[in-house]
């Protein structure tokens, strides 16, 4: 047997990663499927289990239960094998831990989970399966907070007998009675659970707890309700729906509760084809099966024995019963050639029994008293003779034995009456009855085609009623009465096998009644394998091979269903494509991937509309219109993407002007500009809500508009003899000296005088320059 450990590979698709937990009857491992590409919990009967029958159907019983089972909080079961003795099945893999975990936690947080299980036992008990052993162990959280059911290894058909397994706190008083199950006994345990999660302990002399584990009261409701639940009589107990509902009316409505992930820690000796069922043949049967023991390439001991004793035997006769070679009558040497073994006592098969006395009492040369010679008569019998067993050699070869009837009886008898001629030595008489003989059997030979397509239709009417020891005998006749016909030969040869193939066809149906459909592709298999012309086994595997692809059509719609509902969307979206490949005509898979685009689509929108609050929040207008104009673009119709991009592009294009005004104050100073800039604070003013950005560059422009609007000394000096201008300000004349109060801002002044080259001076006036003063004079000479 195939001993388990890291990186052990089982029916060349899983391979085994690490033990993640156990019990009493199996080891659970994590395990790579290669199919799929996925990771999958394999729960493996325990070696020590290999050859009790009773743990094997049990076992099998639990996958049975569990596979039937398809609800989002109940874990899923896959595929059953039962490799080298060492049945094992695949499940869903929930790296989580128990639903213990949430003790301690606000009644909410215990309580939104416990309806999503209630919800789950509703369901089972709506299958007519009774979980039986419902603890804190058998429900685990994943990463978000969903709780699954597992371990229907108790589990039993509503009314059925109930085992003596299950924990023995969480037994209601009717099973530990035996009385057979009932749902009630879920909802009895489910209470026991719920006060341990809530108070820390199972409840006392069967009542709830008044208070929870840190001290405080339980709301009347709960405690009324956990009462009901733990009512001595089945029938005062509420049913799973209603504790679904009564929770959900006390304020704790299903749901997940977040909490950390963490990690727990050969061939058959027959030579039949055999199919392997999860239920192994006891031990008397498989010996019976081997047959007798014998060392590999000899001759069983007891065949040595009957041989030696068969070859002393034989040696014997020779030595004390047979007469000596040369006291034979010479017709029996004569005819012994002729004749065929079971072609009955011929005449020189009865010379050979006569004493010496009465042979040597013939003589060839005695004539008859009719004057013709007794040795030409005796010569013409014994060629009548030869041809006469010429033709029952040639007969029998085409088994007329077995179809002659009467009237092959009739040929025998006149045959038998010619040898007691022949015996009594009255040749004439012998001859005419054996040409007689001959005469009757002609005709059979005439016959041989028509009672062979008679045998033959007989023959496959027998094989089509399953009749199969009457269409073996009757092919084997065809065979017989024509040796070498390939359609009677291959009807003898499925006829031989129809009990196999039956007995296959048996197994396959049976392993597709309780869904074992690798068993039974097996066996189906197995069955077209004997006999490749068997109908029903081509329509069986059709069959199995739909239920297969069904399975695992349904198996990849899971996936991408749990995927999707995960916010897994590429893994859905890979679960789907696949399911899709399978049933390229099934809607489901198309609207799973459209669900698939929804969920994305929608996630997108989400996301820019989220980034775009941010953004504005932030006054980073440009960013914002990005992020609005990317979700008109995922969905036109988007009224908040439309109105925030409106906001974003008015806000955007305020702050463009201010720092237009702010990057260049100078240009304040003139008045247009200085006008459209007041023009654009008072603007500003009517905007509310505004935030820190607008405030600050608002209150830079109105510093700078100040700036502007405030006139600064500027000293020009000049020669008395130029004429001084400045632009935008006005001709000055001619001075020595000259103090002007101008704008922040740039300015150009102009000299000219007559007979000198005029000059062109920039200057700029602002507050935080130094003034100077300004020469102005023209000094080179034309």
């Amino acid at each position: 047997m195939q001993a388990l450990t890291e990186g052990t590979c089982l029916s060349s698709r899983y391979t085994l990663i690490r033990r993640v937990g156990g019990g009493a009857m199996a080891d659970v491992w994590l395990a790579q499927d290669a199919r799929n590409d996925s990771q999958v919990a394999l729960k493996i009967l325990h070696e020590k289990f290999a050859a009790d029958t009773a743990r094997h159907d049990a076992f099998r019983r639990e996958w049975q239960t569990a596979s039937r089972l398809m609800h989002a909080h109940i874990v899923r079961v896959f595929d059953y094998h039962d490799d080298d003795e060492r049945p094992y099945f695949a499940l869903q893999y929930l790296a989580g831990q128990s639903i213990s975990a949430l003790h301690g936690r606000p009644l909410e947080q215990i309580l939104g989970p416990a309806g999503l299980i209630a919800d789950a036992l509703r369901y089972a008990h709506g299958k007519g399966i009774v979980h039986s052993d419902l603890t804190g162990a058998n429900i685990v959280l994943d990463a978000r907070g969903a709780p699954y059911l597992l371990d229907f290894g108790a589990a039993r058909a509503d009314g059925a007998t109930q085992s003596t397994g299950g924990t023995p706190v969480a037994l209601s008083p009717q099973q530990q009675a035996g009385e057979p199950a009932h749902p009630a006994d879920d909802i009895y345990a489910f209470a026991i659970l719920l006060n341990e999660l809530v108070c820390g302990a199972p409840p006392l002399a069967g009542e709830p707890a008044l208070t929870d584990s840190r001290g405080e009261k339980l709301p009347a409701s709960l405690r009324d309700l956990l009462s009901r639940m733990l009512a001595p009589e089945r029938a005062a107990r509420p049913d799973a729906e209603a504790v679904a509902e009564a929770l959900k009316t006390a304020g704790f409505p299903p749901g997940v509760t977040p909490l950390a992930a963490s990690v727990s820690n050969g061939a058959p000796a027959s030579e039949e084809i055999e199919v392997r069922s999860v239920r192994p043949r006891p031990a008397s049967q498989t010996a019976a099966a081997k047959g007798p023991v014998t060392k590999s390439g000899g001759v069983p001991l007891s065949a040595v024995v009957v041989g030696l004793g068969l070859l002393l035997a034989a040696f014997l006769a020779v030595l004390f019963v047979l007469p000596p070679a040369d006291e034979l009558p010479a017709v029996q040497a004569e005819s012994e050639q002729a004749v065929t073994a079971g072609a009955g006592e011929s005449a020189a098969d009865k010379l050979a029994d006569t004493t010496e006395e009465e042979v040597a009492e013939f003589n060839e040369n005695t004539p008859r008293s009719d004057g013709s010679s007794d040795t030409a008569i005796k010569a013409a019998t014994d060629d009548a003779l030869g041809d006469l067993l010429s033709q029952l050699e040639r007969l029998r070869y085409r088994g007329i034995d077995r179809w002659g009837g009467q009237e092959f009886l009739d040929v025998l008898d006149r045959y038998g009456t010619g040898d007691e001629a022949y015996l009594a030595k009255n040749y004439q008489a012998a001859g005419d009855h054996y040409r007689a003989a001959s005469t009757m059997l002609e005709p059979f030979f005439d016959r041989i085609p028509e009672v062979f397509r008679e045998t033959m239709a007989a023959a496959r009417a027998a094989f089509d009623a399953q009749d199969h020891r009457e269409a073996i005998r009757l092919f084997d006749l065809a065979v017989a009465i024509t040796p070498g016909n390939a359609e009677a030969e291959q009807g003898l040869k499925r006829a031989q096998n129809i009990e196999s193939v039956l007995r296959l066809m048996d197994s396959g149906r049976a392993f597709e009644k309780n869904l074992e459909y690798d068993a039974a592709l097996q066996a189906f298999s197995g069955a077209l394998d004997i006999d490749p012309q068997w109908q029903p086994a081509r329509e069986a595997l059709t069959r199995v091979r739909a239920a297969l692809e069904q399975l695992a059509f349904e198996s990849r719609m899971t996936e991408g269903f749990m995927a999707l509902a995960s916010n897994n969307y590429d893994s859905a979206r890979v679960a789907f494509e696949a399911a899709k490949a399978m049933r390229p005509d099934s809607r489901q898979p198309v609207d799973g991937l459209l669900q698939v685009d929804q969920e994305v689509r929608l996630l997108r929108i989400q996301s820019l509309e989220s980034a775009a609050l941010e953004q504005e929040e932030a006054e980073q207008w440009e960013a914002a219109i990005d992020s609005y104009q990317e979700a008109l673009s995922v969905d036109g119709d988007l009224q908040f993407a439309k109105e925030g991009l409106r906001r974003a592009t008015q806000r955007a294009g305020l702050h463009k002007r201010l720092a237009a005004y702010i990057s260049e104050p100078d240009s304040l100073s003139s008045p247009d500009t200085m006008q459209a800039a007041t023009g654009l604070l008072l603007e500003l003013s009517r905007i509310t809500p505004s935030g820190p950005r607008l405030e600050d560059e608002k209150a830079t422009l109105a510093r700078l508009l100040k700036r502007a609007a405030t006139p600064l000394p500027v000293q020009l000096q000049s020669d008395n003899q130029t004429e001084v201008s400045i632009f935008r300000v006005g001709r000055l004349g001619t001075f020595d000296s000259r103090q002007l109060e101008l704008r922040p801002g740039s300015y150009v002044a102009l000299g000219s005088r007559a007979g000198y080259r005029d000059v062109r001076l920039e200057f700029r006036v602002a507050p935080e320059i130094e003034m100077k003063p300004i020469i102005v004079q023209c000094e080179e000479r034309i």
